[in-house]
Parts: structure tokens; sequence; C-alpha cells
């Protein structure tokens, strides 16, 4: 048997909420979702946790208890043991079918977690635990995803698979759609049931959560037609700076929110590396992103976006040169979502989406030729528009999202294709000290799996040297890229 194929699932598990009161709470189904909710995609949230035995005399994260706290974790968000549908008069999404249960599936590997260990990218003479070197690149270690409608309104909205290897390390495979909530709440989601664990100390305790969770969406009474006529029209009469609205006599079947526009098939298979930016390299690109004659400032996000989009540009073009198949270069979109639970005065624990993807078109010719603080000066100046600074100009957009007729009918101004980048900043996220079951994790990272390998789709990780008194300022770059790209791209880290 290969290591790719050294995974074997055992059991399937459905776990249900064990305080049947709590998903009676939710009052009358369907739990409605927010405008928020209704435009996130419906690729879903997939990451895996990798813990490492230290002590093989006591079993780590012994799959009963780690049940038991699943099953504690639905009591705080009943939601999550429902199902999705589409509300067929307007196209809103929704969740029914209380207590139908997340799944929990039980994994073995027969190889050691050190058979997958290699020298790490920031001290080679250390070895670390990489994704690319796991089972599948770690995407044995996931629960199995169907993508069609019929899956994603079938199957659970929560799943988690737990893969012990045969020297007692386990891994933890989270999957959440995306519709119920973003980054923020899917890694509060994996705190509260680490927390929940630890408190499962005997059978007879029934742990709680500290900060209990804030899971109604904002604005979800509006879908759910709290809105008197008035209000509706003066609602549609806003014309948000993101987003459009088809006319209703084009007839569209697709579940999805986001426009297939221009979009065609790429020519080549899309390629995911992962690239380790130490704190020394960012901080020379933030100084080389800085504008020279002394206005304004650049974020480390907005050094390292700029400066990826524009290698990337770069290589692009030199491929539309060499290779007809390529095709000419869609509009040079750069597309990043903004957190606005501060903006907005969201609880600290609020777990459903609460991000816009705002998108900006940046001029070709700035990132084939011009100096990187100009492409990082147009990436500074997207997140920090009026409408997305403002609650009122944010409420405008999230009224008019909740006024459509049919939601189903809304697209993104943001137009993908091989000229596009999108960038998810999630290095800020407490993805390791907060997800302590019995040890730390040695690895916390998204494989790149079938829905997420999209050209031009950059995901910004911290690394396992977070609380190692390693480089913490290091940020791994997950990014996919058409993989001819790949081989002009000229990225130093």
């Amino acid at each position: 048997m290969s290591i790719s194929n050294s995974v074997t699932v055992i059991s399937r598990r459905t776990v249900l909420c064990s305080d049947e009161s709590s998903w009676k709470a939710l009052g009358d189904s369907p739990f409605s979702l927010g405008p928020f909710d209704q435009i996130a995609g419906f690729v879903p949230i997939q990451i895996v946790w990798v813990y490492a035995q230290s002590n093989p005399s006591v079993e780590l994260i012994p799959l009963e208890r780690l049940q038991r706290g699943l099953g504690r974790l639905l009591d705080y968000y009943p939601q999550l043991s429902g199902r999705l549908q589409i509300n067929s008069s307007n196209g809103t999404r929704e969740i029914a079918r209380f207590n139908t249960g997340a799944e929990l599936l039980e994994a073995r590997c027969n190889q050691e977690l050190d058979a997958f260990s290699s020298p790490s990218p920031s001290s080679p003479e250390s070895r670390c635990i990489l994704l690319q070197n796991l089972p599948a690149a770690g995407n044995a270690l996931l629960a199995p995803f169907d993508a069609t409608p019929e899956g994603v309104y079938r199957d659970p909205i929560l799943a988690v698979q737990h893969t012990r290897f045969a020297c007692g390390s386990v891994a933890l495979g989270v999957r959440a759609h995306h519709t119920i909530c973003d980054g923020d709440g899917f890694f509060q989601l994996v705190r509260d049931l680490a927390e929940l664990y630890r408190g499962l100390q005997s059978s007879e305790t029934t742990p709680s959560l500290v900060h209990p969770p804030h899971i109604r969406p904002y604005m979800s009474e509006l879908i759910s037609g709290y809105m008197t006529p008035e209000e509706r029209l003066a609602a549609l009469d806003v014309q948000p700076p993101l987003f459009y609205a088809e006319p209703p006599s084009i007839i569209d079947n697709s579940s999805s929110s986001v426009s297939a526009g221009a979009f065609r098939p790429p020519p080549y298979p899309t390629e995911g590396r992962f690239l380790r930016f130490s704190s020394a390299r960012l901080n020379a690109l933030k100084a080389e992103a800085t504008d020279p004659n002394g206005s304004g400032w650049v974020s480390t996000f907005e050094a390292l976006g700029a400066y990826l989009y524009q290698r990337v540009h770069q290589a692009r073009l030199q491929l539309t040169v060499k290779d007809p198949n390529f095709g000419e270069l869609s509009r040079t979109d750069f597309l990043a979502p903004v957190n606005l639970r501060s903006r907005l005065g969201l609880s600290a624990h609020y777990f459903p989406n609460a991000l816009i993807a705002t998108s900006t078109t940046i001029p070709p010719d700035t990132l084939a030729n011009g100096p990187l603080w100009q492409v990082a000066k147009a990436v500074h100046d997207l997140t920090r528009t009026s409408f997305l600074t403002e609650k009122d100009e944010i409420d405008r957009s999230l009224r008019w999202i909740a006024a459509q007729p049919d939601v189903r009918k809304i697209r993104e101004k943001f137009q993908y294709g091989n000229g596009s980048f999108m960038v998810s900043q999630w290095n800020k996220f407490d993805m390791y000290a907060g997800s302590v079951f019995d040890v730390a994790p040695v690895l916390v990272s998204p494989p790149f799996t079938q829905s997420s390998l999209v050209d031009g789709l950059v995901y910004f990780l911290p690394t396992e040297e977070i609380g190692t008194g390693g480089d913490v300022g290091a940020i791994d770059v997950s990014l996919s890229l058409s993989a001819p790209v790949w081989e002009l791209c000229r990225i130093i880290v």
C-alpha cells in the first residue's frame, strides 16, 4: 500500500445535540441565514489539524471523548445539526431538518506520523510535518465531500474526520460550509470544540463554554420577511458598489451567487504550492512596497498580496506570448475579503459570515511595469473605501441583498479569469494556540482540494513556528496557479 492510500475509514457516526432542548429553542424551521451568508461561496472551509503523540502510554484525543465534545458543541451551535436548503420563493439559503446531525468519521493510517516529516522550510536542520507530505497531500484526512447541489443539501453541514496514525498521533480534518460561517467563525467553532473537549474530565461532566457564540446572522430578520413594501423599495433603489442583480428574464438554475461571467474552463490543470516568507523577507517587501515619497503606509498583507500578484501577472504575460492555448488575459481584478465584525459592532464571538469580498481592477500596465508600491497602494485603497468603513454604507448594501426578489440573481462585479487574483488573510487567526485538545497541534493547514484549486486563489497562513520560539512573524502562502504559470513565476521567498 502506498503512502497516498494508507488511510482507511473504519466507521461513520451521526452526532446529535446532547441536549434536545438546544435545537428546539431555534423555534419553527427554517433557520434564516443573513445577507452575508447569501453571497458566500458554496466552497466549504476544510482544515487539517495534526497532533503528535508524545506519551505512548496515554491515548491521544480518544474518539469517544471527541464525539461527546462534538455533541455538546451542537448544543451551542444547534443550527449546524440541520441541513441546508433553498427557499423556492426567493432563492434564499436557510437551514431546516434540525438535529439530523453532524458527522464524525473514524479513520486509521498504517504509517507513523514521522514517516511524513521533512526538513523545516525555516530551519533545514530540524524536521517538521508538512501538509503536502501527508496522505493525498492532506485530502485523505478530510471527510469525503460531494459538491453537487444534491450533496450539499443532503449531507451534514459540519463533518469531522478523526485519523489515528500507527504511532498514536492524530489528525482532525474539519469541514463546514462557507455559507454558514467565514474563516473567523470557523476557527472559533474549532476553539469551542477544543474547550468543550478539555472540559470532559469524566463521563458525568457537562462542560460549558466561557464565552457562548452568537449564532443569529446579522440582519437575518430582513431575509425572514420583516420588511415593509416601502422599506423593500427603498432598499432596492440602492446601487451597491460590489454587486448587481441580473434581470428576472435571465434563467439561471445555479444555486451559486458567484457570477460565471466570462469564465472559460482553464486549458491546463491548476497546481497548488506552499511558499514560506520569513519575517525578515516580509519586512523587506513592506519597505519596497511603501511610497518613496513618504505619503501613506502599507500593511504586510498589502505588500505581500501586491508582490505576489505582480509576479504572477508578469508570468502570465510571458505565457500568453509563448503559448496561444493560454489565451488572452481576463481583466486584472484583485479580490480581498474584508472582515466587517468590528466595523458593524458585532459580538467578539459572532459565528456567521461577516465578510464582503471587495475588488478592484488594477491597471495592467502598473502590474506589468510599475513599481511595487503603486500596486500596493491600489490594494491599500481597496479595503478603505467608505462603503466598507462606514456602518450605514455597509447596511445599505446588506439591505439591498435582503430585498432581492431572488437572491440567486445577485452577481459580484469582480470578474474571475486567468488574469484575476484573490487573496484571503488567515495568518491573523488563532489556528494553533486555541486548538489545544490534549496537546498543541504541530500543523494546521488547508489542503489543496478539488474545490479550492482555483487559479489565482491565495491564502496567507500562520506557520507551525507559532508558540515554538521560532520565526513567529513568518507567513505560509497557499497559492494555486495554472501549472505552466509556475514554470515562469519568479517569486523570491
